[in-house]
């Protein structure tokens, strides 16, 4: 068994395309923040978060602005309005004050929303609607009472 280990070649590393970030619990950032990856914030944000794929708001943690990503799952506080076009996930030490809007939301038992919850269908649904499979009619009380059928 070795001591030391090798470190690993960056130039070998798998490129993932899909990047992430970390905003620590001691950290305390002032200022909106815009990326297309993924964002966690365990630490203080005041501002907002624009365009991200996901977004996590870790237990504890406390942002004070707007969200606007494709999915957010909250575990802290947001003071401010939360867009998501996809999904949010509200955990049960979550704390909203600011309106919410999103594709799909799922509430835990626990939290706080102090604003207005609005659910808005995906693009893809509203470009396209489900096909609705027909049944044969069903019969009237009247007719199936008559004995016609039986």
């Amino acid at each position: 068994m070795s001591l030391f280990k090798r470190r690993p070649d960056p130039n070998n590393l798998p490129s993932t395309g899909a990047g992430y970030s970390v905003l620590d619990a001691q950290l305390t950032v002032r200022g909106d923040i815009d990326t297309e990856g993924t964002l966690r914030v365990d630490g203080k944000l005041d501002g907002s978060i624009l365009r991200a794929d996901i977004v996590v708001i870790g237990t504890g943690a406390t942002v004070v602005g707007h969200i606007s990503a494709r999915e957010v799952i909250v575990g802290g506080s947001v003071q401010g309005n939360v867009t998501a076009t996809s999904r949010i996930e509200l955990q049960p030490s979550a704390v909203v004050t600011g309106d919410i809007d999103a594709g799909a939301i799922m509430i835990h038992e626990g939290c706080v929303v102090q604003g207005r919850l609005t659910v808005t269908a995906a693009a893809s649904t509203k470009e396209r609607p489900a096909k609705i499979k027909t049944r044969a009619p069903m019969p009237t009380p009247a007719t199936a009472l008559s004995g016609s059928g039986a």
